[in-house]
């Protein structure tokens, strides 16, 4: 019972702390269109396409792993890196452990003033914005940069459908429950996934109600090795 109530609780304190960092596209009509990957590429030569990082994480079967997903503009995702994931990663068994820390690029806009002083988003400009701002900031919270992977895919863009439940399912192993469907606690970031070495992933069962009638399997939310 607990055990329940306690993961009853941490669902509840992820939603609130992750709601509206990332995820799928509002509808609204003013959207800007979604930068082909090639262009993307062509002023950040290290962004990586989604299959590209599936088979860069999935080929890795000699460390166990930590993959956390995270933008710049997520206030959770900033805190994370400051603490709880610093801590993880400062205490890492470089031996035992690898972590992917991937940066995304999808769902960042910024507007800049043009000519006229109108507010306007230049698409190639904030993928450059954001790539300088990416190689700045995991340096200065202690991390490596060999261990930074830039992620971008359009089909993300401006998608209704949730994109990291089934990206998941895709990366990892994932045990089965035959009572209990998969899914994660929310569909933007950040994201945080721990395997072993064999890409089985880490689980727990979280309930999204205090009655625990809603329960589903998902990904270890523990900061912790």
């Amino acid at each position: 019972m607990t055990k329940i109530i306690k993961t009853c609780l941490l669902c509840a304190l992820l939603v609130a702390l992750c709601a509206g960092c990332g995820g799928h596209s509002d509808g609204h009509a003013d959207n800007p269109a979604q930068l082909p990957f090639a262009q993307a590429k062509a002023v950040v030569p290290s962004l990586l396409t989604t299959d590209q990082l599936v088979r860069l994480i999935t080929a890795d079967t000699v460390h166990n792993k930590v993959v956390f997903f995270f933008d710049a503009c997520c206030p959770p995702c900033r805190h994370a890196l400051r603490h709880e994931l610093a801590a993880m990663y400062a205490s890492r068994d470089t031996a035992q452990w690898r972590f992917y820390l991937v940066a995304g690029f999808n769902w960042l806009h910024r507007r800049v003033p043009d000519a006229e002083g109108n507010l306007v988003e230049d698409t190639l400009a904030t993928f450059r914005h954001f790539a300088a701002q990416y190689k700045r900031l995991l340096p200065s919270l202690g991390y490596d940069t060999a261990d930074l992977y830039l992620h971008y895919d359009p089909a993300w863009e401006h998608t209704q459908r949730g994109v990291f439940t089934p990206l998941a399912q895709r990366l990892f192993i994932i045990p089965k429950d035959a009572d209990l469907p998969f899914r994660l606690v929310h569909e933007g970031m950040p994201q945080l996934f721990k395997t072993d070495r064999h890409n089985v992933l880490y689980t727990d069962t979280l309930c999204a109600d205090s009655l625990g009638q809603d329960c589903y399997l998902a990904p270890d939310p523990d900061f912790a090795l």
